[in-house]
C-alpha cells in the first residue's frame, strides 16, 4: 500500500500553495534548499556534526505557509542564491549590500526584458524573411533583413545576446536545485560578460573561484572586468576635465559640476585600480591556457605589462611596505643614497634592515612564474614592435634584482642588446620620460659597467637624442646629468662628477640660464629641495664642489678641476648668487603655511673660504 503525503510535508505543502498536483519538481527541488536550515525550519540539522544527523525541518506553525512563498519567490529572484535569500530572510544582510543586490536585479532583469523585445518585435518579420525562396543564409546576414514591427525605440543588443541569455538562464534553472559547479558559474559569468552585466559577471566568477581557488576562466573573467571598470573610470575623468578647462565658462556652475564629476570618477579610478591589484597576481598565476599556449594573447600582454608596471611601483616607492626606508633603499640599491641622506636627517624610524620584501607571498609567484617564462623563451617574451618593451623589460629586470633572484646579469646582457637595437627615440621614450625609470636605469648601467664608460656612452646618447628633438630634450638632458652626478657623489667618485658637470655645461653654449622652461627640479632623492638644473652657474657651482673634494681625496686633478681650484677667490665671488647656484629647501607645517630658504648643494658653502681647504671634512649636509 502506497504511504499517503502528510499534510504538513514538501509535496502537500507546495500543492497547496500552488494548487497543481502532482507537486511541480522544480519547486520542490528548490525548496530542499532550505529545509536544512536550523535559522529558518524547527528541527532542521544542516551537517553531521555532534554526532547530529543531517535532517529536513518542520513545515508546521502558522505563518509555514508564508515562509514557504517567501523562501520560493525570493530564491527566484535572487537566481538560485540559497545564501543571499537566507541572509535577507534573516535580516542578517546588511541594507547597502542589500541595496546594491537588487539594483543587480533591476538591471539584469531590464536587460533580459530589452533583448526578448528586441526579437519580440522582429518575430512577424523573421516569419517572412525565413520564408523568401530567394534567401541565403549561406550569404545574407539575417540581422539586416529583419525589420522592427511596432517599436522602433527599443534600445540595441549585444551581438549574440539572446544565445548568451539563454545560457545565463540555463545555469540559473540548475542553481534552483543546488549550488552550481564551479564550471556552471563560470558559463553564468561568460553569459553576463556577454552582455556587458559586469557587476553579475563579477560575482559569478567570485562564486565559480570560491569553489575552485585555481579556477582559470574565473579569474581571467574578474580581471577583464576590473581592467575594463577602471578604463571606463579614467575615460570619464579625462572626458569631464577637458569640459572644465575647454569647454565650460571659467567660475561657473558648470566648470564647477564638471570638476566634481572628474574627482568622483578619479576616486572611482582609484577604488577600481585597487580591485585590479588584488586580482592581478592570481590572473597571472592561472591565464587560461590551451596547449600550453595562453589565450587571448593581447589581453594577456596588457594584463602582463600592468601587473609588471603595478608591482615596479611598489618596489620603487612603497616604503611602507619595505619596513622602513633603509630597508627600501637596500632592497633597491640605494644603500649609499641612503646613508647620505640619513646623515642629514638621522630619522630612526627610517633605518634598521628589516629583512622585509616588498611584495606578497603570491605576487612574488607571480613575479617568478613571468620571469620563468622570460628565461624561457626571451626573444617571444615581447612583441619585436612593442612600443613599451624596453620600459616594460627594465621594470621586470628591477624586480628580478630587488627581489635578489638568480639570472641578474643575463637579464641585463639581454636588455642592454635590446636598448643597443632601439632607435634614439625609442630609448628617449622609455628610459628618460619616468624620472624614476631614469634613475634606476642609471644605477644599473653604473653597476654592470664602469662608470667612466657611462660618461662616454650614455652621456653621448643623451647628446644624439637631443640633437634629433632639434634641443627639445636640452632640459630632459640636464635631468638626466643631475641624476647622474648624485649617483657619482654619493659613492666619492668626484672626478667622473667634475666630467659629468662639463658635460652639462656644454649644454648652455655659453648662455647663463636655459629659457622656456621653469627650471627647477626635484632633488633626486628628497622631494623637499629643489635644483635650478636650467642656471649655468649652478653647473659651475657643482663642477666647483667636485674638484674641491677631488682635492681632498688626493686624487690626480683634470686641467679644468684645477684651473677652478686656482682661480677660487673669483669663484667665492659668482657663488654669492644664491638663487641661480643653491638648492631651495622647503618645509610645510601642520597650520597649512611653510617656509623655503637657500641651501648650498650637498651641505658644501663655497662662499666661505675654509670649505675650499684641503683638509677640511664632508659635513652632511643640513
Amino acid at each position: 500500500m502506497a504511504r499517503k503525503k502528510a499534510n504538513d510535508g514538501v509535496l502537500a505543502t507546495i500543492e497547496r500553495l500552488t494548487g497543481k498536483v502532482p507537486c511541480p519538481m522544480y519547486l520542490r527541488s528548490a525548496l530542499n534548499k532550505y529545509l536544512y536550515q536550523e535559522q529558518l525550519f524547527e528541527g532542521a540539522t544542516a551537517e553531521n556534526t555532534h554526532g547530529r544527523r543531517k535532517q529536513l525541518g518542520q513545515l508546521r506553525g502558522p505563518d509555514t505557509d508564508n515562509l514557504v512563498r517567501n523562501l520560493l519567490d525570493l530564491d527566484a529572484l535572487f537566481s538560485g542564491e540559497t545564501t543571499t535569500v537566507i541572509d535577507v530572510v534573516t535580516g542578517a544582510i546588511d541594507a547597502n549590500i542589500l541595496n546594491e543586490r537588487l539594483n543587480d536585479v533591476e538591471q539584469s532583469m531590464q536587460q533580459r526584458l530589452d533583448i526578448y523585445r528586441y526579437w519580440l518585435d522582429r518575430i512577424s518579420s523573421a516569419r517572412s524573411v525565413l520564408a523568401d525562396p530567394h534567401l541565403n543564409l549561406k550569404v545574407d546576414r539575417l540581422d539586416e533583413r529583419l525589420l522592427a514591427a511596432r517599436n522602433t525605440e527599443i534600445p540595441a543588443i549585444a551581438p549574440f545576446a539572446l544565445h548568451a541569455l539563454q545560457v545565463q538562464e540555463a545555469s540559473e534553472a540548475k542553481a534552483r536545485t543546488g549550488l552550481p559547479s564551479a564550471a556552471e558559474f563560470v558559463s553564468r559569468a561568460d553569459a553576463y560578460l556577454a552582455l556587458d552585466d559586469l557587476a553579475n559577471a563579477d560575482r559569478n566568477a567570485c562564486s565559480a573561484i570560491e569553489q575552485d581557488a585555481a579556477c582559470a576562466r574565473g579569474w581571467f573573467i574578474r580581471v577583464a572586468i576590473a581592467l575594463r571598470r577602471r578604463q571606463s573610470a579614467m575615460r570619464t575623468f579625462h572626458r569631464k576635465r577637458m569640459e572644465a578647462q575647454e569647454f565650460a565658462e571659467p567660475f561657473s556652475g558648470h566648470e564647477r559640476w564638471a570638476n566634481e564629476q572628474a574627482d568622483e570618477s578619479a576616486n572611482d579610478a582609484w577604488e577600481h585600480q585597487q580591485s585590479l591589484d588584488a586580482i592581478l597576481p592570481q590572473a597571472i598565476l592561472h591565464w587560461p591556457q590551451n596547449a600550453g599556449r595562453r589565450e587571448y594573447g593581447d589581453l594577456w600582454k596588457q594584463v602582463r605589462n600592468v601587473f609588471v608596471g603595478r608591482m615596479f611601483s611598489i618596489a620603487v616607492h612603497s616604503v611602507q611596505r619595505a619596513g622602513s626606508r633603509e630597508q627600501w633603499a637596500h632592497l633597491n640599491g640605494l644603500a649609499l643614497e641612503w646613508e647620505l641622506e640619513h646623515r642629514k636627517q638621522p630619522y630612526a624610524s627610517s633605518s634598521g634592515l628589516t629583512g622585509s620584501s616588498s611584495f606578497s607571498a603570491e605576487e612574488t609567484r607571480a613575479i617568478t612564474k613571468l620571469l620563468a617564462v622570460y628565461d624561457d623563451k626571451p626573444q617571444q617574451f615581447f612583441d619585436i614592435i612593442e612600443g613599451s618593451r624596453i620600459s616594460t623589460d627594465f621594470q621586470l629586470y628591477h624586480l628580478r634584482f630587488a627581489l635578489r633572484m638568480e639570472g641578474c646579469d643575463a637579464h641585463w646582457a639581454k636588455l642592454q642588446a635590446a636598448v643597443a637595437t632601439s632607435t634614439l627615440a625609442s630609448q628617449a621614450d622609455n628610459l628618460m620620460r619616468d624620472p624614476t625609470v631614469a634613475k634606476l636605469w642609471q644605477a644599473h648601467y653604473c653597476r654592470h659597467s664602469h662608470p667612466a664608460a657611462l660618461v662616454q656612452s650614455y652621456a653621448k646618447w643623451l647628446k644624439e637624442t637631443q640633437a634629433q628633438s632639434n634641443g627639445h630634450l636640452r632640459h630632459s638632458v640636464l635631468r638626466q646629468y643631475a641624476y647622474l652626478f648624485h649617483h657619482q657623489f654619493v659613492r666619492r667618485q668626484f672626478g667622473l662628477c667634475g666630467e659629468v658637470a662639463a658635460e652639462a655645461l656644454a649644454l648652455f653654449e655659453g648662455a647663463t640660464a636655459l629659457t622656456g622652461w621653469f627650471g627647477w627640479q626635484p632633488h633626486p632623492y628628497d622631494d623637499s629641495i629643489s635644483m635650478p638644473l636650467h642656471q649655468c652657474r649652478y653647473w659651475e657651482y657643482l663642477a666647483a664642489v667636485a674638484a674641491v673634494e677631488q682635492r681632498r681625496k688626493s686624487e690626480p686633478l683634470s686641467a679644468k678641476a684645477q684651473a677652478i681650484l686656482d682661480d677660487e677667490s673669483r669663484w667665492r665671488e659668482a657663488f654669492s648668487e644664491q638663487a641661480k647656484c643653491f638648492w631651495t629647501a622647503s618645509m610645510e607645517y601642520e597650520e597649512g603655511c611653510g617656509e623655503d630658504w637657500p641651501e648650498p648643494p650637498y651641505g658644501i658653502d663655497l662662499r666661505e673660504r675654509e670649505n675650499w681647504a684641503k683638509e677640511a671634512q664632508l659635513l652632511p649636509y643640513k
